[in-house]
């Protein structure tokens, strides 16, 4: 029962990245993103609870506090100082990219049972993991404003947690605590380099810092 809980969460987060695909408001973004990282808190709790192991229930709240909450605040805070609540400039269209999304879960369904760590891993979480991964790849690289692209990688490491939690049985604590922080100094410092881009060229979009190379 635990583990078909699980899969439900995992597929839940996996939803709210590919509507994240399709999603142009940064607000929203920042909504879904602080959700989809609680879903993964959740997930840590109840693994934690099932393998009887008490110390997931410290990361499932530093994840909760630090990645769901702090980091979304902290990201919304900087859009409303920068003056910014859409990335109308992407790459790809709404209707494409959620296409795009589709298709990355349909692939990702199809290789879970060749990336899962067999006897102990969760195949079906492995398949979500792998398409939160390659959803924050494609917002990385299809989205225009720096801080689209940070969101992006957010999702990009969330799927990353998922696989190692549901397949490996996760690291130790304190690597586990120190990735968390690592990802928090990261956004703080791509946070201060938004705002000396804002500052420097009056914008945050990164495909017009091309033309410095000429």
């Amino acid at each position: 029962m635990q583990l078909s809980t699980i899969d439900f969460l995992a597929a839940g987060a996996t939803l709210l990245a590919v509507w994240m695909c399709g999603t142009p408001g940064l607000p929203s973004l920042l909504r879904a993103l602080a959700l989809q990282t609680a879903i993964l808190a959740v997930i840590t709790m109840l693994l934690g609870l099932q393998w009887h192991a008490s110390h997931y229930l410290w990361l499932a709240a530093v994840v909760l506090l630090v990645k769901a909450i702090a980091i979304p605040v902290y990201l919304a805070h900087a859009a409303g100082r920068l003056r910014i609540r859409r990335d109308d400039g992407a790459r790809l269209g709404t209707t494409l990219a959620l296409c795009g999304g589709c298709g990355v879960v349909i692939i990702s369904y199809f290789l879970a049972p060749q990336i899962a760590v067999m006897p102990l891993g969760n195949a079906g979480a492995a398949g979500m993991a792998l398409a939160l991964l390659l959803i924050g790849m494609l917002l990385m690289m299809t989205r225009r404003l720096a801080l689209s692209q940070i969101i992006g990688f957010l999702v990009l490491e969330n799927g990353i947690f998922l696989y190692g939690l549901t397949q490996t049985h996760g690291m130790p604590l304190m690597i586990e605590m120190g990735v968390v922080f690592d990802v928090l100094v990261g956004v703080l410092v791509a946070g201060v380099v938004m705002f000396r881009l804002n500052r420097s060229f009056e914008h945050i979009d990164v495909t017009q810092l091309r033309g410095l190379r000429h």
